[in-house]
């Protein structure tokens, strides 16, 4: 018994329970993997569809199958900050606005500084606050209500800062103010839903496969106290 007592203390240890992500060759490692998972949702495109209800004045309300073809960028991001934390979610997501600006063209449609530009900047630099958001909510708790009440705020703050940047834009006259309705119904009314019920789930198993790379991610246990537990 107290030998299966020392085995569990010591797994219990490899079992991330809220604490902050420190600073290791493992979280290191772990910031490249999210930093490919990003790049891989940029250029990654689901189709499928579902059953759909479209108001019709003469003959009323119409289902029919609705053909979405989603990018899952946004949801990618969502799962990402659940891993890595506020800070080093910003670091990373950093590195991938510089690659952008100066490497490749990791960016939706692009990258360079005329990206700057481009009406979905606003949804990437939505990203910060979304960090600052989810951060502040999982700081509180990390249950299943809070862990979904952080992926819709996030997802909600996301496509806020789009449709500001869109506004923005079209006061400087980078683009016309007829985009912004047409962008607001395309981008953001168009996959807020799928956004949501997306960034939902991942954020829903999130706990799991941190607690799979969090034994990268947690400093070696001091050898004295490793023996002494053993």
């Amino acid at each position: 018994m107290i030998n299966n007592k020392r085995y569990k203390d010591i797994f219990q240890q490899y079992i991330h329970k809220g604490e902050p992500t420190p600073l290791s060759i493992g979280t290191l490692v772990v910031c490249g993997l999210c930093f490919l998972i990003l790049i891989v949702a940029t250029f990654t495109q689901i189709n499928f569809s579902h059953p759909w209800m479209k108001f019709i004045p003469v003959e009323g309300l119409v289902a029919f199958s609705k053909k979405v073809s989603y990018s899952p960028l946004l949801p990618a991001m969502i799962f990402v900050i659940y891993i890595l934390g506020k800070s080093y979610s910003i670091l990373m997501f950093v590195c991938y606005l510089i690659v952008g600006f100066f490497v490749w063209p990791i960016f939706v449609f692009g990258g360079g500084f005329d990206y700057l530009q481009n009406y979905l900047f606003g949804y990437m630099l939505g990203f910060f606050f979304a960090i600052a958001i989810i951060s502040h909510v999982l700081k509180i708790s990390r249950n299943i209500l809070h862990r979904t009440f952080a992926a819709i705020f996030g997802v909600l703050s996301i496509h806020a800062c789009g449709l500001l940047y869109c506004i923005i834009l079209a006061i400087f006259k980078v683009i016309s103010f007829g985009l912004v309705i047409p962008i607001l119904t395309e981008i953001s009314l168009g996959n807020i839903l799928y956004d949501i019920i997306f960034s939902i789930l991942i954020i829903l198993i999130a706990p799991y496969i941190k607690n799979v790379l969090w034994v990268c991610m947690k400093p070696k246990m001091d050898r004295k106290k490793r023996v002494n537990q053993i």
